[in-house]
């Protein structure tokens, strides 16, 4: 039990005495002064009821008021919460999209390399050695190029690890085609150029083949993310 609820007992008691104090008096000035005392002890207690009462009623609505408001926050932070995870997961997916169209770019120049060495005609008799050679050389600088490219993009997505590994293999053997595109036009005899024609077009396959197949796992890749 509060101590304000004793009080109250109190009170009240002291109250009920006084009426009964009032009740027991005799003569008309002790009966009404008893009243009028007993009376304005009523006033008070029923004034410290009215009051503890209302004082109830304001604890509990500023209790109320203190819980809503801390639900209201709580609302508010996960919201913030949400939305900075929404905006992260957006930036992140840009990112990744972004990165994805930079590599799919790679692989397409590095298709039409490929696909350049595989159907090249080697034995074109209008051209002169020198032209045929410097055509080869520029085929060969190009993929340097393209392979210094994709080496410069530092890919941290750990969602194109795969695929990456797989562009690495396509443009070594695909450096090789081209390193044999020009060693063709430097045979010392027929046999030497059967042979690197040969080799030059199975890595230039090869290379081709693996530079699809990693454009095959990033689009899936980015999909299911």
């Amino acid at each position: 039990m509060s101590v304000d609820i004793l009080l109250l007992i109190i009170l009240g008691a002291i109250t009920m005495v006084a009426y009964m104090i009032a009740f027991n008096s005799r003569g008309n000035k002790r009966l009404a002064v008893s009243y009028l005392i007993a009376t304005a002890i009523l006033v008070v207690s029923v004034w410290a009821t009215v009051q503890y009462v209302n004082s109830g009623d304001n604890r509990r609505r500023t209790e109320e008021f203190k819980r809503l408001e801390m639900e209201k926050l709580k609302a508010e932070e996960q919201m913030r919460s949400q939305a900075a995870a929404m905006q992260m997961a957006l930036s992140e997916n840009n990112e990744r999209l972004a990165t994805a169209s930079r590599i799919n770019g790679i692989i397409t120049r590095g298709s039409e390399l490929a696909s350049t060495i595989i159907n090249i005609n080697l034995h074109d008799m209008n051209s002169e050695l020198n032209v045929l050679l410097a055509r080869a050389s520029e085929t060969k600088r190009k993929v340097e190029e393209l392979n210094g490219e994709f080496d410069k993009m530092k890919i941290s997505d750990t969602l194109f690890n795969q695929s990456s590994s797989i562009i690495k293999e396509a443009f070594r053997q695909l450096s090789e085609a081209a390193q044999y595109f020009v060693l063709y036009y430097r045979s010392e005899d027929s046999s030497q150029e059967e042979l690197r024609e040969k080799i030059m077009r199975q890595k230039a396959t090869g290379s081709r083949d693996l530079l699809q197949k990693a454009g095959a796992l990033i689009v899936p890749g980015i999909s299911q993310k």
